[in-house]
């Protein structure tokens, strides 16, 4: 399905871009992403949706580099992140642009105290100690962890935990922030915490924003420019203004997971 355009976009908005994008892993005999088109504005908040096996993580890996850099297989068509090819690019490259929070948090932590782990990206930029911690402070501040820095990861809540990860990304002051599955360990309270975070930093920096998930109900919470629908390693839906908890309702009846209304005739 053609991904939704406005004619007044510019190229220079275009903060990534699938144009009949394909993948098949290595291991495997047919592709879990089949003819991808999909472009993101800059400063758009996206919610990628589908069910298990969709392709939803596939999307991302190919965006922060993972695909191909780490997962092998065959690729054809293209993305392109600002306007430059991704084939053309190094790892190192595209994590200057994209920064990726996900679901189990104790797996990205690094340092031995939430403040060495916000810091881990600047001590490999070689930036000096003092810039550094107003750095980490100024971050940790958006994320409303400032007082919390000196505590080990281990001690922190599964929300906490969620900061202090997301804090990690942003310090580089990354453009495309992509979030997978970020609620799948907390609790439906923490859950809405970090929906509520992310919006107040979409709104803050206006970042774009990709989240991957599941639990549409606590995503919802808070409102997201564009839902895509994946299934079957297709896009099957792209739509706008549908972020209302009724809205959705109505389209599923009653069940968020529910794809058929979201199918495009033929």
């Amino acid at each position: 399905m053609p991904s939704q355009e406005n004619p007044e976009d510019k190229p220079e908005d275009c903060a990534l871009s699938f144009e009949g994008f394909s993948f098949r892993y290595k291991a495997q005999t047919e592709p879990t992403l089949i003819d991808i088109n999909l472009k993101v504005n800059r400063g758009e908040k996206i919610l990628v949706l589908g069910p298990s096996g969709s392709g939803k993580s596939t999307l991302i890996h190919c965006v922060n580099g993972i695909i191909p850099h780490a997962f092998k297989g065959e690729s054809s068509g293209g993305l392109l992140l600002r306007g430059e090819s991704a084939r053309d690019m190094d790892l190192f490259g595209i994590s200057k642009i994209t920064g990726t929070v996900l679901q189990d948090t104790d797996g990205q932590f690094v340092g031995l105290s939430a403040a060495e782990d916000i810091a881990f990206a600047l001590e490999n930029d070689c930036m000096p100690t003092g810039e550094m911690r107003g750095v980490v402070r100024k971050t940790a501040g958006l994320v409303n962890m400032a007082a919390h820095l000196g505590k080990s990861p281990h001690d922190l809540s599964g929300g906490q935990k969620q900061r202090i990860s997301l804090a990690g990304v942003l310090v580089d002051d990354v453009e495309i922030l992509l979030f997978d599955e970020p609620l799948a360990n907390l609790d439906p309270a923490s859950g809405k915490e970090t929906i509520e975070l992310i919006d107040d930093l979409h709104k803050k920096t206006g970042k774009t924003i990709i989240i991957v998930e599941h639990r549409l109900e606590d995503v919802l919470h808070r409102p997201v420019d564009r839902i895509v629908v994946m299934d079957r390693g297709r896009i099957v839906a792209d739509k706008q203004n549908c972020w209302s908890p009724a809205f959705w309702g109505k389209r599923a009846s009653g069940n968020p997971c529910t794809l058929a209304p979201w199918r495009t005739p033929g």
